[in-house]
């Protein structure tokens, strides 16, 4: 009898599939235009060959390798070559900061980082004399051919690609326990430096076995994956999860080919975070308000229509009559749009990673499109909770998966328990301490509520809090979604600390903003020439009076700046999941947001 997941590493359960399912497709790729698939059996071989070649290079079990990659077969291929030894995976983003990137390679003391691109090769080998502990770099992207080492013997890394290894005889896997360290993910957070998270085999997989349970998924799912898998979400529930029932698994090729990649495979699962649905909810939108009255009008009367029966299908209940036969009406005349951008065949549209407006959630159930939200973090391996079909409550971020246990603390901080929670981080022991106490319990940092029926709630992060000079506390991430649901508004970022009121640096939704300004004939101009326009001023003026209206005295935004540059994860102002990272944002934006409040 097989053993369960739990108890076995990840690269043993890769293993076993692979014998089972043989030639079937794993994984797939788009290569000049076309949709190339990799076998289980293919993967398994080239990471054998590469394990091998690894373990020639002298590279040994609990040795660090990373990956610094964006997602794509060889990602799976390295990472299994380096679990199958026993090494530790230390996943890297592609876009963070050369200073991070830097960190992260020093403070886990990788002895090899296995790279895809050139770009990325050339970021590596240029930091490599800053890296006394690489040894090698690993080239994975197609054509590349390995190089000696350069410079001073034992001064720069060896530069070595897959293709050294074609020969070597296939490895066997290292025979470790689930107690064995399988990766160290650093939290990329909106605050401080990295830390790293050390997840084991057992953490990875007891989350990945109640995952699948929780959302149905089998042998003959197919998930596009296009959050990076260096984020703990993806990887986890995007790669290990269906690795673990035999689903196949698509790489899109990035958020500007994201809408055709849906159409062509249309996934049964998709894992996506809240920014994206934000913008195909504001394009449908503004879709809408360009059409003529009377299709505004079937639009209205159809969401009002569609959230009614949401509510009755989120309770897992048939909704009443006449609610299915207008449902019937409008399913194929107004909905049916909406829902193809997701692909005919989505069972599960699953957001995380930051929090999902209400508004945003409530305009994709009604058109049918089967959204759930859900709620995890880095050290919890990663899932906590999530919402399934049948038991949804909007605003909630789901019922805790089946092996995790979930309470809060007397300040309303959420607490994790369970077989997920990671072992501590990385070489700092006091910090592990103040997450993780004696019983077991990892303070989350959000606080939240758990209702009679075990849904929870996420209200802010503790240490994300603005205090108002007048001792009122705001949660911003809140006050963000709020802004963040007006059509004009692509980003906000909420500051305020010690002030007597809240201000917000805004970046405009430009295509909405200059939809508005050819309609009323007024100057179509630059992006920084508009946020200077007193008139465009004065029309977010009145959008933020309306918002206002809606919130408490103390959240209401008292000022405000236009921003003519979209933040990005390029000048480090996001997270890789689109948080704002706060302190970056203000530092950058500091004379701005001092005139803002002194104007």
């Amino acid at each position: 009898m097989n053993p369960t997941i739990s108890e076995v590493t990840v690269g043993a359960l890769f293993e076993r599939q692979a014998k089972t399912f043989g030639p079937r497709t794993f994984l797939k790729q788009k290569q000049s235009g076309h949709w190339r698939s990799y076998s289980w059996t293919e993967v398994a071989q080239a990471s054998e060959r590469l394990r091998a070649g690894l373990l020639k290079l002298g590279v040994r079990p609990t040795d660090r390798i990373a990956i610094i990659s964006e997602n794509c077969p060889q990602w799976v291929i390295a990472d299994q070559a380096g679990l199958g030894l026993g090494a530790t995976i230390v996943p890297l983003y592609t876009t963070i900061s050369t200073e991070e990137t830097q960190f992260i390679l020093n403070d886990s003391e990788a002895v090899v980082a296995a790279v895809y691109g050139e770009a990325t090769a050339r970021k590596i080998l240029g930091l490599s004399r800053n890296l006394p502990a690489l040894k090698y770099v690993l080239l994975m992207h197609p054509g590349a051919v390995s190089q000696p080492a350069s410079g001073t013997l034992g001064s720069a890394p060896a530069v070595v690609a897959p293709g050294d290894f074609d020969r070597e005889e296939p490895a066997p896997q290292f025979e470790g326990n689930r107690d064995l360290l399988a990766t160290i993910i650093y939290t990329s957070g909106t605050t401080g430096s990295p830390k790293g998270v050390m997840l084991t085999h057992g953490n990875l997989l007891a989350n990945s076995e109640v995952s699948a349970a929780a959302i149905n998924l089998g042998t003959d799912d197919e998930l596009l994956s296009f959050l990076p898998l260096a984020h703990a979400f993806e990887r986890t529930a995007g790669y290990y999860t269906p690795m673990a029932v035999g689903a196949m698994i698509a790489y899109a090729e990035g958020l500007s080919q994201l809408a055709q990649n849906l159409r062509e495979i249309q996934p049964t699962h998709f894992l996506t975070v809240p920014r994206l649905l934000e913008v195909v909810r504001d394009r449908v939108r503004r879709a809408v308000d360009e059409a003529p009255a009377y299709r505004r009008k079937l639009f209205a009367a159809a969401m009002k229509v569609g959230r009614q029966a949401a509510e009755f299908r989120w309770r897992g209940k048939q909704p009443p009559p006449h609610v299915a036969l207008a449902m019937a009406l409008f399913r194929p005349l107004v909905f049916a749009k909406i829902r193809a951008l997701f692909g005919s065949r989505l069972r599960y549209l699953i957001c995380g990673g930051a929090a999902l407006s209400v508004e945003t959630m409530n305009f994709l159930a009604a058109a049918e499109v089967p959204i759930v939200e859900g709620y995890g973090l880095t050290e919890a391996g990663p899932v906590v909770s999530v919402n399934v079909h049948g038991r949804t409550r909007a605003g909630t971020v789901g019922l805790p998966l089946s092996n995790v246990e979930v309470t809060l603390a007397p300040d309303g901080e959420i607490l994790v328990r369970g077989p997920s929670v990671m072992k501590g981080y990385y070489k700092r022991e006091e910090e592990t301490r103040e997450v993780l106490d004696a019983d077991g319990w990892l303070h989350t940092g959000d606080l939240g509520t758990i209702d009679a029926e075990g849904f929870i709630s996420i209200r802010e992060r503790k240490k994300e809090i603005i205090v108002l000079s007048g001792g009122k506390n705001v949660s911003p991430a809140y006050l963000e979604n709020k802004l963040t649901g007006d059509p004009f508004i692509a980003q906000a970022c909420v500051v305020g600390d010690d002030r007597k009121h809240l201000g917000a640096l805004l970046v405009p939704d430009f295509e909405a903003l200059k939809a508005y300004v050819k309609e009323r004939n007024l100057k179509e101009t630059a992006h920084d020439a508009l946020t200077r326009s007193a008139e465009i001023r004065d029309f977010y003026s009145r959008r933020l009076r309306e918002i206002n209206r809606h919130l408490a005295t103390h959240e209401k935004i008292g000022a405000f700046c236009l921003i003519a540059q979209t933040f990005s994860q390029e000048n480090d102002e996001l997270t890789p999941t689109l948080k704002v990272r706060r302190k970056v944002i203000q530092s950058r934006y500091q004379r701005e947001i001092e005139a803002m409040f002194n104007a």
